[in-house]
C-alpha cells in the first residue's frame, strides 16, 4: 500500500539557548551552512521528497524566518507560519500544528537539523516518506550502547548493522523498547513521518517532571500499547547535524564546505 505525503510540519521555536549570545539576534535555523541558512537545506530537503505545504512552528522572537522565506512562491511551495510562545518541549510543536495538517500524515522535521544525503542513491527523507504505510515512522542513527554521543534521543534496542550496503528499514515493536542491556540502539534522527493518532497520544502522555512535553516519550507509550513504528535507519555515508550547539554547528560548516 502507498501513500502520498505533501506536508511538513517544520518544528523552529527553540530558544537556542545553548548557542547564546548570538541567537538573541538571529535564530539558530537561520545560521549558515555553505553559505546557506540551516533551514533553507531544509526547505530543500522537503522539497526532494516531494513536499509542497509547509508549517513552521515558530516563535514570536523568530520573526526573521517568514521575513526570509515568505509564501513559499520562490520554491515551488506553500508556507505557513505558526506563533507559538506557550509551549515547553519538541511534543508541543506538533499540538500546535494538528488542525492544519487535516487528519492527514506529515512529515515532522526539526529546524535545527541537517542531514547530507549521500552521494548516490535515494535522499534519507523520500526514503522515509516513500517506505509504507506505517501512522508511525522515524530516521534514526544507529549507535554502539557505550558510545552515544550527548543529547542524542534514544528510542530503544537496535540489531547490530547490516553488512549489506543499500538501505534498509525495520518494524519497532515494544519488545525493542527496553535498552539497557544492549549493545546497539537506535537514536531518533529528526525526521518523522506521523499519522492523526499522535495527537491524542501527545495528550495523554505526561509532561516530564521539567513541564517539558516530549514526542519520544508520547511514541514509546504508543508503542508499548502494543503498536509498532518503522524505523529507516541512516546509511554510513549519510550524516547528521544537530546544531543546537556550537561544537556539531562548526562540525557541519566544516564538512558541508567540501
Amino acid at each position: 500500500m502507498t501513500r502520498t505525503i505533501t506536508r511538513a510540519v517544520v518544528a523552529a521555536g527553540g530558544a537556542g539557548t545553548k548557542m547564546s549570545p548570538v541567537t538573541r539576534i538571529i535564530p539558530k535555523e537561520m545560521l549558515p551552512v555553505a553559505r546557506t541558512p540551516i533551514l533553507e537545506h531544509l526547505v530543500h530537503e522537503l522539497d526532494t521528497a516531494g513536499i509542497r505545504d509547509v508549517l513552521f512552528v515558530i516563535s514570536s522572537r523568530k520573526n526573521q524566518i517568514p521575513a526570509y522565506f515568505g509564501s513559499g512562491a520562490a520554491y515551488g511551495m506553500d508556507f505557513s507560519y505558526r506563533v507559538q510562545d506557550d509551549g515547553a518541549g519538541p511534543g508541543t510543536p506538533v499540538l500546535a500544528a494538528e488542525t492544519w495538517t487535516q487528519g492527514q500524515p506529515f512529515v515532522l522535521a526539526f529546524g535545527d537539523n541537517l542531514i547530507r544525503a549521500a552521494a548516490e542513491g535515494e535522499a534519507p527523507l523520500r526514503r522515509l516518506v516513500h517506505g509504507g504505510a506505517s501512522d508511525c515512522s522515524v530516521l534514526t542513527r544507529l549507535f554502539a550502547a557505550d558510545n552515544v554521543p550527548p543529547h542524542e534521543t534514544l528510542l530503544g534496542a537496535a540489531y547490530p548493522p547490516r553488512s549489506e550496503p543499500g538501505p534498509y528499514a525495520i518494524d519497532f515493536d515494544k519488545d525493542l523498547l527496553d535498552h539497557t542491556s544492549a549493545r546497539w540502539v537506535h537514536a531518533c534522527a529528526a525526521r518523522w513521518v506521523l499519522g492523526p493518532f499522535v495527537f491524542e497520544a501527545l495528550r495523554a502522555c505526561p509532561p516530564r517532571p521539567n513541564g517539558e512535553l516530549y514526542l519520544i516519550d508520547a511514541v514509546r507509550r504508543w508503542i508499548s500499547a502494543g503498536n509498532e513504528l518503522r524505523a529507516v535507519p541512516l546509511l554510513p555515508t549519510e550524516l547528521r547535524f544537530n546544531c543546537d550547539n556550537w561544537e556539531t554547528y562548526a562540525d557541519a560548516v566544516a564538512t558541508l564546505r567540501t
